[in-house]
């Protein structure tokens, strides 16, 4: 284990999607704009017309992921996770059609349906990052002065 500190909240930013818009990407581009090196999302909202999830496919070294495209409708019921040099490391839970939930790692290719409402906490004092661990060959997370 190893702790990151130092680090304060500078602002807090609200972003909203409109119908077609790309989930993930919308995130990335207003980290950009808003020069969001270091973040956490903390809440969000929306439907999806299309999703793409990412999850593990076993226990193994090195990992492996497989993805799952669906049709909407799909509601967003849960996300969050860390910007680090710029990019979003999102976690999910959606439900489909209210019917089933699926959860994982939050993909490029979810598509807005009619809303998408996101608030991040922009972080100020150390800049977080991801590089490779030499051990497992996993992205971990770093900060830098």
């Amino acid at each position: 284990m190893k702790i990151i500190d130092g680090m304060d909240v500078q602002e807090i930013i609200c972003l909203y999607m409109s119908h077609g818009d790309d989930f993930l990407q919308c995130i990335e581009s207003a980290a950009r704009e808003k020069d969001i090196q270091s973040g956490v999302v903390l809440s969000a909202i929306g439907t999806f017309d299309r999703v793409r999830i990412r999850h593990i496919k076993h226990t193994q070294f090195p990992g492996e992921m497989a993805s799952v495209e669906l049709e909407g409708p799909v509601e967003l019921c849960s996300v969050d996770g860390i910007i680090a040099d710029y990019k979003p490391h999102l976690h999910t839970t959606m439900s489909i059609r209210g019917k089933e939930l699926i959860s994982g790692h939050l993909a490029e290719g979810c598509s807005i349906l009619y809303l998408g409402e996101v608030v991040i906490a922009k972080l100020k004092g150390r800049v977080l990052a991801r590089e490779d661990d030499p051990a497992s060959g996993t992205p971990r997370l770093v900060a830098r002065q």
